[in-house]
């Protein structure tokens, strides 16, 4: 389970005097087998310069006997020369590629992070509900509530009716309970997404029993029998959490465009996005996924230039070519905890400067 402190020891990383190995690898059991992953990696690194020998051999160990074979995709960042290693494999696909530089290439894990960003699942039936929090793919919180049993009658006669009644009653009342424990749970746990689980009819009712606050925030719902493990769920569930991430970052994005043209608290362009971020004035920021562009830092400062007005600078060492300004403008987001939205595409903001923010001020 992917954790803050994992994050920010991605984010933070860095050395002068070595290279960073970082490796993201398609492993999805259901498009690949053990050997063509392995020849992937191995096609990777012969796509790298500057590589170091011992970072090739981790990377290799790990995947060969340290991974587990439990995930879809692979996240490895590795320095042997500073004893720093990072891995991590998800339940949700990532697309091979290889970085070497200075420190952890992270655009893809922030992408990850955005378009799988926790969700809740709740799992209904008569006798009560299980609550489920996942995050990119992995369970990361489950609690259950379980009612008075509910028995089908299928005897005629007088008292049939009775009986039905009253497990029709004790079914609404088990979800009643449910609906309570789910109001806290989720109010504890801070999750802004739910999708409900189970049959129509079940699914239906518990909708009608949650408060307004829970109901705003169920994106939609999938089916579910009442023995469906935890896995089955998350696999039903992760195609529609990404599907409602989708929609929103629409919105986000339509959002920044808007604010932008009326003068508002929203900013658009590379240069205007990195000054908002570096002085702590972005509140969100919105990028398209294949949008990449060198750029410079300070050494010293981390201060980050599009452009050098002394070539001199750089011969001094006091400044540093960057591979990708947007990989810096996504690292120091998820550093001071600013929203992030990643768009495959988006037409308005294609053509406004390929990315942008909503600004605090």
């Amino acid at each position: 389970m992917l954790t803050n402190v994992d994050v920010r020891q991605a984010v933070e990383f860095e050395t002068q005097a070595h290279s960073v190995l970082s490796v993201y690898l398609n492993v999805d059991p259901q498009q690949r087998t053990v050997e063509q992953y392995r020849l992937a990696l191995r096609n990777l690194f012969s796509k790298a310069e500057n590589v170091a020998p011992d970072d090739i051999k981790r990377v290799q160990s790990f995947v060969e006997t340290g991974y587990n074979r439990q995930g879809r995709g692979l996240i490895m960042f590795s320095c042997a020369a500073e004893n720093f290693w990072w891995a991590h494999s998800f339940q949700v696909p990532v697309e091979d590629s290889v970085w070497v530089s200075f420190r952890p290439y992270i655009r893809q894990l922030a992408m990850l992070m955005d378009t799988y960003e926790r969700y809740g699942v709740i799992h209904v039936d008569q006798e009560g509900a299980r609550l489920y929090i996942f995050n990119m793919g992995d369970l990361e919180v489950a609690e259950g509530y379980m009612g008075e049993e509910v028995k089908l009658h299928k005897s005629g006669g007088w008292s049939a009716s009775r009986f039905q009644r009253r497990e029709t009653g004790q079914a609404r009342q088990n979800l009643q309970d449910a609906a309570e424990m789910a109001e806290e749970f989720y109010r504890q746990t801070d999750t802004r997404r739910l999708i409900l689980a189970g049959t129509d009819k079940n699914v239906a009712i518990f909708k009608e029993l949650l408060s307004q606050r829970l109901r705003l925030m169920v994106v939609g719902q999938i089916g579910a029998q009442t023995n469906a493990t935890s896995a089955q769920i998350s696999e039903k569930a992760l195609e529609m959490a990404r599907k409602a991430t989708n929609e929103e970052a629409i919105e986000i994005v339509d959002e920044v465009l808007a604010q932008a043209r009326q003068g508002g608290n929203a900013i658009l362009g590379l240069a205007e996005t990195l000054t908002a971020v570096q002085s702590g004035r972005a509140q969100h920021v919105v990028v398209l996924a294949d949008f990449a562009q060198p750029a410079y830092r300070f050494v010293d400062g981390g201060t980050i230039l599009l452009d050098l007005n002394e070539s001199s600078e750089l011969a001094s060492g006091r400044v540093q070519p960057l591979p990708d300004a947007v990989d810096s403008v996504l690292r120091r987001a998820l550093v001071q905890g600013i929203g992030v939205t990643v768009l495959s595409e988006h037409a308005g903001l294609a053509n406004a400067g390929k990315i942008g923010a909503l600004t605090r001020y």
